[in-house]
């Protein structure tokens, strides 16, 4: 399958490519298409596997799936540029709005969630909301087994389904169905809650598991 991730070019992103790339081809896109590029070529070199970058317009075009690997935008800018080019695709969102007030993290949406907003934006493709409490640092190694749950939120159990099998080939990672996507605000809340118990307790890198 020919995956791009969207804004891969931060630690995220990084991560992700790294452990894709193992049974997937996978596409770098940004903004700016010359730091798509770089960023592929440093994954290339890195892995020594084949790996594309260019704009987020061109690799949206030439993949199968995507994941959004990007900050949040809140008026979807650049997701309704790639409209045409992601509709009847499975598209990922880890994306999660946050803030920081009095030193805490904390969710900055009061409806709604970043997901469900990639899906307005992108009105034509399967979207999933997912991989959000996997740490980026520890995609970053490869070593790590990441033996983390995934809660995936989704509209249809199809897209869940295509969904889960690429979130299983990211790590050890159980992806979980945890209903449409408008339960995707629980799963994106879920990130500050972690920092917060990682920066107040002396954690590292803290995820879920669920027993």
């Amino acid at each position: 399958m020919k995956v791009a991730i969207i804004g891969g070019t931060g630690s995220l992103g990084r991560g992700l490519g790294l452990r894709l790339s193992k049974r997937h081809e996978v596409l770098i896109g940004s903004r700016d298409p010359r730091k798509g590029d770089d960023a592929a070529k440093k994954l290339k070199t890195l892995t020594g596997r084949e790996i594309l970058g260019g704009s987020a317009t061109e690799v949206s075009a030439f993949c199968d799936a995507a994941v959004l690997a990007m900050p949040y935008d809140p008026e979807g800018s650049l997701l309704k540029t790639l409209r045409g080019q992601l509709a009847g695709k499975l598209v990922v969102s880890p994306i999660v709005p946050m803030k920081v007030e009095k030193g805490l993290f904390i969710y900055a949406l009061s409806s709604g969630s970043a997901a469900e907003q990639a899906a307005a934006a992108l009105s034509e493709s399967r979207v999933a909301a997912a991989i959000h409490t996997v740490p980026a640092p520890l995609l970053l190694d490869e070593s790590d087994p990441l033996d983390f749950d995934a809660l995936v939120a989704a509209d249809d159990r199809p897209t869940f389904e295509v969904a889960a099998s690429l979130i299983r080939d990211i790590g050890a990672l159980r992806p979980l169905y945890a209903g449409g996507l408008s339960q995707a605000r629980l799963l994106e809340a879920q990130v500050p809650l972690l920092l917060n118990l990682a920066r107040l307790n002396g954690l590292r890198n803290p995820s879920v598991r669920f027993v």
